[in-house]
């Protein structure tokens, strides 16, 4: 908007015309939510001057459009005009002596400060809000509550959003704590309210004494207090502190449970809603704090779920639900007509008691404190007698806890049952919930039929039936005579119905419709139909049926989802001859019908839908419906057309039909192959991804019925599967190289040698270029040397050739004397793909010419002493195609090979005799009873093929282990290579550390506590140097999992006990295993920190025992060896200060930073963060060492750099003074509010304000003027 603008806006707002007023603020309002909004900086400020005058107004219509501007300007005027506006608000509400004006003010102020707090950036300036806001509060305490309210939102979003740089540099967080503090004893309780809540949050957001202070006066105020209404303010607000900061209301906890225990039970006011709040948050956030009093918080969880002083529930006789009921009188309840409310429940506290006790129960049941057992006896058993609650409210509630108790033990079941004791206690829940079911069925029941209306009630009911049902498949095999009434009246209840005929009431019956579809479908997730599940689905099926017709979105699509898995079951069931499934022929041949008549609907989902049980129809019951059907349905998936989301469709559900287990018969299959490869002939030459790479998968499904098809269009497929592998040569789809190996051998000898020289050129490249591990390539040439015996040597040399061609490159970039000998990287993957087809190659033609596999064509690659490039690259493929074959087992025990591999390990170059490791590990790992002489044989080598000995070793228990979970060898081999390390004085090969990780992460329980024991019992440095190195490498292993996570978490006592050892490497290793624990798996280390605490800030102290002088020509120079374990204990403190610095002990903290300021560059520069990220945690602290942080800045000031120093020297020094001073600015607002006005961090302070200290000066100005510079 222009300066015209402007002065014509400010114009129209003083027209007496109270509409000319409000469309010049509409226009300002439309420009700016505009994208291209912009204001000058002068316009800006007469905009915003004018808007505060106009919250004035007479019109409340002209206040409110102002205010929303004020919302929004701020986004295009600079931070003094919004700082300014937000003054000039606040001024105007403190001097207002009436609610006239004032009201308008203080929202306009709220709407602006939340959104300039919640949006701005720069969070420094969001803090300068605070103190016109105080002042405000501070000046208008006879003001109308609501003003007062506004200001406090509006400080209360300050707070959240800053309250980490609010007790910073000279920040308001103390006139702030002391204005809350102050209405906390004001005469109006809203006002009181409103203080504590925002005190809550200060404790949240704003760290430090202060906000331990602040917590002290709330809990203090909360324990003093003797009137309910405000000791239930204070609770809440402990409870809003424990939600979002548990470890700072920890220390509390026990004394809150012991009071709300004495009284929760006593009272019937807000007060017991917040206990029952406290309780859960407690349970919820601080477990192991209630472990000790579960018993009595249940108690009164139980009671006051029961709490209902104006209301009787009578039960009943419920068997009848149960047994059987009135079939019209379901149908009566789950009609739509609307009902005047049974029962009116007047007295909210109640209902809100009751609500609470549930959340607690529900609490419970989720936390440690009650076993899934009893979580389901106790619990369960409690919420099922509120299934029938009178107030819908608590009803869902009710319904909905006792869901997630069943989603609990659900999650908890493993696979496999009783395998562990783990097991076999989450199996006893599911045995619980089986054994409740009839009670909690017969309650389920009973609450639908007395309140028909209540659409959520029936919802959450067939949820509960679902998860029932998914934790034992039985569980309601006896009870299903009376939940089959209620299942086939909600299915065949209208979709809208009644005397309103509400949409509404249509949404609603959609949505338990689908809901009562998500039971049947986990109903038919089951391997057997006992005679009463069989009657039950032979009743409920016209009733799926009739939801096929549905008008309303996703229903027919979901019900033809769940026909489907119902036909998975029914065929599942004839096949093992468990059940005579004919008399559901006639139903599925209606359904199938009607899907066919739906095939062309314009709803894409449902048409998927319709698509996937036609192939569902024919993939199960494809022998037993009519041929007409049968003939139809292929029909419909063989036609491909409407674009590639219905072709997808259709794909995927005639891959369905014709998967490996389809009851549809050959002889059909047969006779349409020829249209189905006719239909994928030119899908494959299309560009779109999914739509050939499904078309690719069908190729596969065909492959065994392929020779039915003519010579012409298998050729023309794999031409065309040809054509996709040309689309991407270096890394093919895995499905088309599966889909090649399917075809290639129905087509003829004479078409494979006709494209063979195209075929072995992408086959080739694929095989040096593709990513190992799909299994694809190996396929493919197992096909073709089991197809084509006669062309396998062709195929062989081309394999060679191109690997050859690979490692020459390789070779030639590795000898270069420029940057590419660096980048030079061995090519691993095309070693890997070449020897994996080479080896599925020779495997396909044995098999093809009736021979047992040999390793005789490897004869002429194997060179005894490999010189030239090529005889080193076919060596290296020969050895790798050996490892590959031992590792499968293709090679029998021979003492020839075994000698063979050891010679070759023995040869000077490194790739030979690097895959000879590979290739004898690989052969004695299969052969695992050779290993612990190959032990020996490398402990007791010295030459150049020790170190792959070992790497040797490293394979063989990598497949011994790791692969084959060969227990017996394990151990022996775990004796022998611990006893060998235990026993050595001098250092072991790395590669031992490796191999002993083999084992703890193979077998965790049994080998992590032994590594353990071995780290504290080792009496030589290299014996717990190589034990640590393995503990570490064991963390960062790819493998590592919950099951490691468990019995690390046991053994670190022992294991960081190695943080105070007397060799300085150990400590190293122990404090590098210590910072990887911290940075990826805190859960595992929080409870150890504090023991070991001590000993870490120990390790920053600079031992002298380690430092020693050289004599460098006529200098000397000191090496301190214990740096770079220093370097290792901040970068540990350093993190437990980010992540775990409630327990953080400050004093010790400071010490390191005193310590750590004059230290290493390095080490400086971690202190600098350290500083400022705990400068306001710790104040006390940082003021009581001032001067001896004042020493060490001076120490770091008064290094003198040589006359000769070379430029890094002085640029290094120059540095090192940049972070002290930033150091000491950080400081100084401290030691300013603590008046230490003395000493030597003072005299330091006063050099760096001394303009002719000109680098100091200018460093120091530089970080006090942004305090972004000093970070």
């Amino acid at each position: 908007m222009s300066t015209n603008d402007c002065r014509e806006f400010l114009r129209k707002v003083k027209n007496a015309d109270q509409d000319i007023r409000s469309m010049a603020i509409s226009d300002l309002l439309s420009h700016l939510n505009s994208p291209s909004a912009s204001l000058s900086k002068e316009d800006g400020e007469q905009y915003t001057g004018a808007l505060i005058e106009l919250l004035l107004d007479a019109q409340s219509y002209v206040q409110n459009l102002a205010t929303e501007c004020l919302g929004q300007i701020f986004k295009f005027v600079d931070k003094n005009t919004t700082l300014t506006t937000v003054t000039s608000i606040c001024s105007r509400v403190a001097q207002r002596t009436s609610a006239d004006g004032a009201s308008a003010l203080s929202v306009a102020l709220r709407v602006m400060v939340s959104r300039v707090a919640e949006s701005t950036e720069d969070k420094s300036f969001v803090t300068n809000l605070a103190h016109p806001i105080v002042s405000a509060l501070s000046n208008s305490k006879e003001l109308p509550a609501d003003v007062n309210i506004d200001l406090f939102a509006a400080l209360s979003e300050v707070v959240e959003n800053v309250g980490s740089l609010l007790a910073v540099d000279g920040g308001p967080a103390d006139a702030i704590q002391e204005l809350l503090l102050d209405y906390s004893t004001h005469s109006n309780p809203n006002l009181v309210r409103r203080a504590f809540a925002v005190l809550g949050k200060f404790v949240v957001h704003v760290t430090g004494e202060r906000s331990e202070n602040a917590l002290n006066t709330i809990f203090q105020r909360y324990q003093n207090s003797t009137k309910e209404s405000g000791t239930a303010v204070l609770l809440g607000v402990l409870v809003a502190i424990a939600r979002q900061r548990p470890s700072c209301i920890k220390p509390v906890v026990s004394s809150i449970i012991d009071s709300e225990l004495k009284t929760v039970n006593d009272c019937d006011t807000d007060l017991r809603v917040a206990s029952l709040l406290a309780f859960e948050t407690i349970v919820r956030h601080c477990p192991e704090l209630a472990s000790d009093r579960s018993s009595e918080i249940y108690a009164a969880a139980i009671k006051a779920a029961k709490y209902d002083p104006s209301y009787n529930y009578e039960d009943g006789d419920d068997d009848d639900m149960v047994s059987g009921s009135d079939g019209d009188d379901l149908e009566e309840e789950f009609g739509d007509e609307f009902d005047e409310d049974i029962y009116d429940d007047h007295d909210d506290t109640a209902w809100n008691i009751r609500t609470g006790g549930v959340r607690l129960l529900g609490t419970l049941a989720k936390s440690d404190l009650l076993s899934p057992v009893d979580a389901v006896t106790k619990i369960g058993s409690a919420l099922i007698g509120g299934f029938k609650e009178r107030v819908d409210v608590v009803r869902v509630e009710v319904l909905t806890t006792y869901t997630a108790i069943l989603d609990t033990v659900k999650a908890q079941l493993g696979p496999e049952p009783e395998v562990t004791l783990t097991m076999k206690v989450e199996n006893a829940a599911a045995d619980a919930v089986v054994q409740q079911a009839p009670q909690a069925v017969s309650a389920l029941l009973s609450s639908m039929k007395q309140y028909p209306k209540s659409t959520e009630t029936k919802q959450l009911a067939f949820a509960v039936l679902s998860r029932i049902v998914s934790i034992r498949h039985s569980a309601l095999d006896s009870l299903l005579t009376g939940v089959q009434p209620v299942v086939s009246s909600a299915l065949t209840a209208n979709d809208s119905a009644g005397a309103l005929q509400m949409a509404a009431t249509s949404i609603v019956r959609t949505n338990l419709k689908l809901d009562v579809l998500e039971f049947l479908r986990v109903f038919v997730t089951r391997s057997s139909i006992p005679d009463a599940a069989d009657e039950f689905l032979f009743e409920v099926k016209d009733g799926i049926k009739s939801n096929v017709s549905s008008q309303t979105a996703q229903v027919p699509a979901t019900t033809f989802s769940v026909a489907g898995e119902m036909l998975v079951l029914l065929r599942l069931a004839a096949d093992t001859g468990s059940r005579d499934v004919s008399r559901y022929i006639s139903w599925i041949q209606d359904m199938v019908a009607l899907a066919i008549s739906m095939a062309n609907t314009n709803d894409l989902q449902l048409r998927v839908s319709v698509y996937d049980f036609i192939g569902t129809v024919l993939c199960q019951f494809g022998d037993l419906v009519d041929a007409t059907i049968v003939d139809q349905s292929l029909s419909i998936l063989t036609t491909w057309k409407n674009g590639t989301s219905n072709v997808l469709a259709l794909i995927h559900a005639l891959s369905v039909a014709l998967s490996a287990s389809t009851h549809l018969r050959r002889e059909r299959i047969v006779t349409a192959v020829p249209s189905i490869l006719e239909q994928i002939d030119p899908v494959l030459r299309q560009n779109e991804v999914k739509v050939y790479t499904s078309a690719l998968g069908i190729v596969k499904s065909l492959s065994s019925y392929g020779d039915l098809a003519t010579p012409e269009v298998n050729e023309r497929i794999m031409l065309g599967v040809i054509g996709i592998i040309e689309k991407s040569p270096t890394s093919p789809p895995v499905v088309a190289l599966q889909a090649l190996a399917s075809v290639c051998a129905q087509v003829s000898e004479g078409y494979i040698k006709q494209t063979a020289s195209k075929l072995i050129r992408l086959l080739s490249v694929a095989s040096v270029h593709d990513k190992p591990g799909s299994g694809a390539l190996e396929q493919v040439y197992e096909a073709i040397g089991k197809s084509f015996p006669s062309i396998v040597e062709q195929w062989s040399s081309e394999i060679l050739s191109t690997w050859k061609q690979s490692y020459e490159a390789f070779d030639k970039q590795r000898s270069a004397k420029n940057n590419d000998a660096i980048l030079a990287q061995f090519p691993t993957s095309a070693l890997a793909n070449a020897a994996k087809s080479l080896l599925a190659l020779f495997v396909g033609h044995y098999k093809a010419v009736g021979e047992v596999w040999s390793d005789g064509f490897l004869s002429g690659l194997l060179y005894a002493a490999p010189k030239s490039t090529t005889e080193v690259a076919l060596t290296c493929l020969a050895l790798r195609v050996l490892g590959y074959a031992a590792a499968s087992g293709l090679l029998v025990q021979d003492q020839k090979m075994a000698t063979q591999l050891y010679s070759f390990i023995e040869l000077s170059n490194d790739d030979v005799r690097n895959e000879a490791a590979f290739a004898l590990g690989s052969y004695v790992g299969y052969c695992s009873d050779l290993l612990p002489a190959l032990f020996d044989n490398a402990t007791a080598s010295t030459g150049i093929g020790a170190t792959s000995k070992m790497q040797a070793i490293k394979a063989a228990l990598d497949l011994a282990l790791a692969t084959k979970r060969d227990v017996s060898i394990a151990e022996a081999m775990w004796t022998q290579i611990t006893t060998y390390v235990q026993a050595s004085e001098k250092p072991v090969s790395d590669v031992i550390a490796q191999i002993l990780a083999i084992f703890v992460i193979a077998f965790p329980e049994v080998y992590i506590p032994q590594l353990a024991s071995c780290i504290a019992s080792s009496t030589t440095t290299p014996a717990k140097v190589s034990f640590i190195t393995a503990f570490r490498t064991m963390l960062a292993d790819k493998h590592f999992n919950s099951q490691c996570d468990a019995q690390v978490k046991l053994v670190l006592p022992i294991v960081l006990a190695s943080i105070s050892d007397a060799d300085i490497n150990v400590r190293r290793l122990t404090l590098l295993a210590l910072y990887t624990l911290i940075q990826a798996k805190l859960e595992l280390v929080e409870d150890v920190i504090p023991s070991i605490q001590p000993a870490l800030f120990q390790q920053t102290v600079i031992d002298e025992r380690v430092v020693r002088e050289i004599s460098m020509g006529p200098f000397k120079r000191k090496i301190d060896d214990g740096l770079e374990m220093r370097k290792v204990a901040y970068m540990c403190v350093q993190l437990l200060i980010r992540h775990m610095l409630p327990i953080v002990d400050g004093a010790a903290l400071v010490d390191c930073v005193v310590r750590g300021i004059p230290d290493d560059p390095e080490v400086r520069a971690i202190v600098q963060h350290m500083v400022m990220e705990t400068a306001s945690t710790f104040p006390s602290n940082y003021v009581a060492r001032l001067d001896d942080i004042g020493k060490s800045i001076k120490e770091v000031r008064d290094v003198k750099v040589h006359k000769a120093a070379v430029k890094q020297e002085v640029d290094k020094k120059e540095d090192s003074i940049k972070v002290a001073v930033s150091i000491a600015a950080k400081l100084q607002p401290l030691a300013k509010q603590a008046e230490a006005d003395g000493g030597l961090f003072a005299t330091m302070i006063a050099d760096m304000n001394n303009p002719s200290n000109e680098n100091l000066y200018q460093y120091y100005k530089a970080c006090t003027e942004s305090p972004s510079a000093a970070k």
